[in-house]
């Protein structure tokens, strides 16, 4: 397969719109074609130049295009792959930008098995809790990690999909982001940790604030803490109903831990015990600093 060429992109919301305008900023000859179930979102890509063509349905419409994002729904990810199979049977790259990849990974797998046509995930660390093309941002993923799991866990990679990898990460390079290549199964722990359990405290603050007698004015006296943890809590639940279902087994081993470090916490508040409060703060403080400290030297070192 040739270096991508022609690319197209499956979904045009806040991630697959903005994927399509950092591409054409990057290199405004390159040829993007779009599909969306939304007529009006396709003629709103097409008038603001960030795809040069679009279409409702998938049908023949992406049978010669090299690579092709999938920025749709995680459920809704295997039927989009389907369809793609069905429309052609010439050799394609497919990536998809969902927030989990071991279902993903072995639904795709399944559905490819018999086709030329190889798959990699992949996971944009960017975004927002608004949707749809009307918030797209070419600079969306500038400095943010892009996540890449072409095995599941401890697979070995074909030649040919290790050079497909290089030009992949070459190509989402090139639109500022930081591309990390790890298993799918270990990127489905490591975003539980970073991105599925916040959302689910996130909401759970926002539920416990509604369940308390506070009067009409409560929340005018929100300061930033409450606010920055509570922003994502606006997200779309049918979105995130997916997401956290297609990472449950993970998600529900950590919720267990979570509990369990707040219980200790809680025992130590009743026993008014200063020390383990103290430390509790003082330890988190510590990481956090550090992690920070780390990053910037790294940061420092790319600049």
């Amino acid at each position: 397969m040739p270096k991508f060429e022609k690319i197209a992109v499956v979904g045009i919301g806040l991630i697959g719109a903005s994927l399509a305008a950092a591409l054409k900023k990057d290199n405004p000859d390159l040829k993007i074609t779009a599909v969306d179930r939304s007529a009006e979102s396709i003629e709103k890509a097409e008038k603001l130049g960030i795809i040069d063509q679009g279409f409702t349905e998938i049908k023949d419409n992406l049978k010669d295009q090299d690579l092709i994002f999938i920025a749709v729904p995680v459920a809704a990810v295997p039927t989009v792959i389907r369809e793609i199979k069905e429309g052609g049977d010439s050799q394609q790259l497919l990536v998809d930008a969902g927030s989990t990849k071991k279902e993903i990974m072995l639904q795709a797998a399944q559905i490819l098995q018999d086709s030329s046509k190889i798959f990699i995930g992949g996971h944009p660390m960017a975004g927002s809790h608004k949707s749809g093309i009307d918030w797209h941002d070419p600079e969306l993923f500038v400095d943010a990690p892009f996540i890449l799991t072409p095995w599941l866990d401890g697979e070995q990679q074909e030649e040919e999909e290790n050079e497909l990898l290089q030009q992949l990460k070459a190509l989402i390079g090139k639109i500022g982001a930081r591309v990390h290549v790890i298993s799918a199964a270990e990127h489905d722990r490591c975003t539980a940790y970073l991105s599925h359990l916040p959302h689910l405290l996130s909401s759970a603050l926002v539920n416990l604030s509604q369940q308390q007698e506070f009067k009409g004015e409560f929340f005018e006296l929100s300061g930033s803490g409450y606010q920055d943890m509570t922003r994502i809590a606006g997200s779309s639940a049918e979105l995130w109903q997916d997401i956290i279902l297609s990472n449950r087994k993970n998600l529900a081993e950590l919720i267990e831990k979570y509990i369990s470090e707040l219980k200790k916490l809680q025992q130590d508040i009743e026993n008014n015990d200063q020390n383990e409060i103290y430390n509790f703060l003082a330890r988190a403080a510590e990481i956090k600093n550090q992690t920070e400290a780390n990053q910037q030297k790294k940061d420092n070192k790319v600049n």
